[in-house]
């Protein structure tokens, strides 16, 4: 009998000694770790600043099987450039292999570049997470985080059309360093844990143009009108990079929609004039595209166009100030 409980005992402890070295196993993984894509949309080149969000998401387990086996860990999540490339500016590309710049951001408003840990001079993300064990397994939290995305100002020779920057899941990558207790490591690990998974960056710059105009002032005639006067002024074309614009301008306001019937008007008086093309004063300028109107290419910035005046000989009429309005449209 004696030896019986001997024996008894011996197995007893035998099974806690078992129990006692399980916990030490515990540790800290991730899985399903993915970024969301960056959609710009459209992006104006004459402004180009578009902000847009994506979604950083991750979910995070101790395997600890104690209420006691609390762990802290410091995840570094680094996003690379395809190709090694430049991250510092990222550049999203056309299929003519035209580029667009854009960031990606760790904090809004945009400040913190997000890198790699791995490539380049940017830092990662680091995030401090703390997970606590349980009795039934260890605790798992599945965490977000808004990432920024930002096209920059200023590209305004940028080409239209469709921009993209496909990332793989090699140009990414996450790793763990963790430590009991509550208190994550200072540092990343070196050694990658796994990556966020393919995502992709993309923009289309859209056609635009804008014009605006200067008064076309004929001064103050001296006399009757029995010499023509003549006068000029400019309009201020901007359209982007390549797209090709005609520029019309109306009939006026006392013309009846008729461009060789311009008039400027002073109660029931009038004085008739014209608005041409060329400074030699023989092609009229209309509205009606590649026939009357004036074509041009935009290069993204600036293009000025002159508009040239004249008052022909006519009957003066009382004095005072004529006038009309004349409408410029661009079309693209």
């Amino acid at each position: 009998m004696n030896q019986t409980l001997l024996r008894s005992c011996a197995l007893l402890l035998l099974g806690v000694g078992v129990f006692a070295v399980r916990p030490a196993y515990a540790v800290i993984s991730c899985s399903s770790v993915s970024l969301s894509d960056f959609v710009f949309g459209d992006v104006d080149p004459q402004s180009s600043l578009v902000n847009v969000k994506a979604e950083l998401k991750y979910t995070c387990r101790n395997s600890g099987l104690l209420a006691t086996l609390r762990r802290s860990a410091k995840l570094c999540f680094s996003v690379g450039e395809p190709g090694a490339g430049s991250i510092n500016p990222r550049q999203m590309k056309d299929v003519a292999n035209n580029t667009l710049n854009f960031q990606i951001y760790q904090n809004f408003p945009p400040s913190i570049i997000w890198g790699s840990q791995f490539h380049g001079a940017e830092a990662p993300l680091k995030l401090d997470i703390t997970l606590e064990g349980g009795l039934l397994g260890g605790q798992s939290i599945t965490y977000t985080r808004t990432i920024h995305g930002r096209v920059f100002a200023g590209q305004t020779t940028a080409i239209p059309g469709s921009y993209i920057n496909n990332y793989s899941a090699s140009d990414t990558a996450f790793s763990i360093n963790q430590d009991i207790g509550k208190t994550a490591p200072e540092e990343c690990s070196n050694t990658e844990s796994g990556n966020l998974g393919p995502f992709m960056v993309s923009a289309t710059v859209v056609k635009k143009c804008t014009v605006s105009a200067s008064t076309l002032n004929f001064g103050n005639s001296v006399g009757l009108l029995t010499n023509a006067v003549n006068a000029s002024t400019t309009l201020v074309v901007q359209c982007s990079n390549t797209t090709p614009y005609n520029v019309g301008l109306s009939a006026g306001q006392n013309s009846g929609d008729d461009i060789n019937a311009r008039k400027m008007v002073l109660g029931n008086k009038s004085v008739d004039y014209q608005l041409y093309r060329d400074p030699a004063r023989t092609q009229v300028w209309g509205n009606t595209v590649n026939s009357n109107t004036v074509a041009g290419t935009g290069i993204g910035t600036t293009q000025i166009l002159t508009v040239y005046g004249g008052v022909p000989a006519q009957t003066t009429p009382p004095a005072g100030t004529y006038s009309d309005t004349i409408v410029v449209t661009v079309t693209y």
